[in-house]
């Protein structure tokens, strides 16, 4: 019996209308040199690869009376058709069109009925470019996770015929009958009390650790201290969605030349669009805006499915005016929140999701909700902020190149933004998901986001390099805007 973890069941419990819990990956595809590319091209092509995927294959049994976490079980129903999906952008095709279709995807909850993932072909992007929208369930995937499964359907030569990794041997997840599925539900519940005994337990060593860490001359955040801002509130039931494209050699320039790590400059270049666009609101507060932060908790090379992460709070240091500065400010303060989260780590033993039953979860989280208590309680932060590395290697899908890879990560608890980054080849590819009644305009950020790195690199000595014969160029060659081809990249 496959059961979902503590953490991905938590994902499935707090899941609503107003806060859907699946990831999203966005690629653009060039496949100007891939003869006969087409719907059903990539549709044979994911047909072929999935059985490298059997998680994908699966869906959810429930138990009864919520007693216990879901259990894995393959889908005897399952067809890809219901999986794979095609659409056409409105002329002209632009990032703003296509930014719009991945906010209505974002936006939609998915069938518990099938696995849970689905994906979309879009056409009609400028210069003959492809979409290809991947969107999966946080109980499946996190960040890593998700990362490593692309090389399931990515390849890196154009002509691969299969995947690099091997076929996964694992047997057969059956149905089972409500009553195994109630008696064992049962049994974990007469365990409950001495879990709950750890946890209260844990809790105060915990408390106990976060106030020696307070103490220190370089402290962490405050728990529950991120300030009240105009993207906190309760969360509506639509989704926007920005995208563009940072180039790698920048950052690397940054983090070289003011000596600080390259998430650092990835929290200060959003932490400077922040302070720009709440402080042209007049709507900065004096205290610093907070950011979870996800840190992985996988050994070098799992990339098994499920989630395996811890968070920590960081300070964006928007009370900070210079941006040197501030991400001086944010290296220090991401050390110390750092060392906080690794100490509080290291020391769990248990989670309140391994013994509280899904049904408390999802009434408690229903409640929530309904009472909006996330316009009348403490914030713990403001936002996510989220760093997936990916390969720095050309990918091809289907025989087509894959131009760029943009990552997008959910919304909950009242943080109307999230922005996560993914490094692929020479480039930082950013997507920023938001709630469009809590945020005017995701792109005026990307904007800011990107005017605060022009302001690092000329702080740390950047010099245009001199320009080079341009090469000949396809026409129309589709870029996020401000950003920059892998290619091209890779010449600063």
């Amino acid at each position: 019996m496959k059961r979902l973890s503590g953490m991905d069941a938590m994902f499935l419990s707090m899941e609503g209308t107003e806060w859907p819990q699946h990831t999203l990956g966005l690629m653009i595809l060039d496949p100007s040199d891939a003869p006969g590319f087409d719907f059903e091209h990539l549709r044979d092509h994911l047909d072929r690869r999935l059985p490298y995927l059997p998680s994908f294959r699966r869906r959810i049994q429930e138990v009864p009376l919520g007693l216990d976490r879901p259990v894995w079980v393959d889908d005897p129903a399952f067809k890809l058709d219901y999986h794979i999906h095609r659409a056409a952008l409105p002329a002209p095709g632009g990032e703003k069109e296509l930014a719009d279709v991945v906010g209505e995807i974002l936006a939609r909850q998915l069938n518990r009925n099938q696995p849970l993932w689905e994906s979309w072909f879009v056409e009609g992007l400028e210069g003959g470019r492809v979409a290809f929208i991947a969107k999966t369930h946080h109980s499946i995937v996190d960040g890593v996770s998700g990362a490593g499964l692309s090389s399931v359907p990515c390849d890196v030569t154009p002509d691969a015929k299969g995947p690099i990794v091997e076929l996964p041997d694992e047997g057969e997840q059956p149905r089972h009958s409500s009553l195994e599925l109630f008696a064992k539900g049962t049994l974990s519940a007469a365990t409950t009390p001495p879990k709950v005994v750890q946890y209260l337990g844990q809790t105060v060593r915990n408390a106990v650790t976060t106030i020696s860490h307070l103490r220190r001359d370089d402290p962490p955040p405050r728990p529950m201290s991120a300030p009240k801002t105009s993207f906190n509130g309760a969360l509506s039931s639509h989704r926007s969605f920005a995208y563009t494209s940072l180039p790698m050699a920048h950052i690397k320039h940054v983090k070289n030349g003011l000596g600080v790590k390259v998430n650092d400059v990835i929290l200060s270049v959003v932490a400077g669009a922040l302070r720009s666009y709440l402080s042209k609101r007049d709507a900065l507060p004096e205290t610093p805006v907070l950011a979870t932060v996800p840190m992985s908790t996988r050994d070098a090379g799992d990339e098994t499915p499920g989630n395996h992460v811890h968070t920590m709070i960081a300070s964006m240091c928007t009370d900070v005016e210079d941006p040197v500065e501030r991400l001086s400010a944010i290296h220090n303060g991401m050390n110390s929140a750092k060392a906080l989260a690794e100490d509080l780590q290291a020391g769990q033993t248990i989670g309140l999701t391994d013994f509280a039953p899904p049904v408390l979860l999802n009434l408690v989280f229903k409640g929530f909700r309904a009472a909006k208590l996330e316009d009348k309680l403490p914030l713990a932060s403001n936002l996510i902020v989220s760093n997936v590395p990916g390969p720095p290697i050309q990918l091809y899908m289907a025989g087509a190149k894959i131009e760029h890879i943009v990552p997008v990560g959910p919304l909950t608890v009242g943080m109307g933004i999230n922005v996560t980054v993914f490094s692929y080849g020479g480039n930082v590819d950013v997507g920023i998901q938001a709630d469009p009644d809590l945020v005017e305009d995701p792109w005026e950020i990307l904007e800011g986001a990107k005017a605060e790195l022009d302001r690092l690199l000329a702080a740390s000595g950047w010099v245009e390099p001199a320009a080079k014969k341009p090469a000949a160029t396809k026409a129309g060659t589709a870029v996020p805007p401000g950003g920059s081809s892998p290619g091209s990249a890779e010449k600063v």
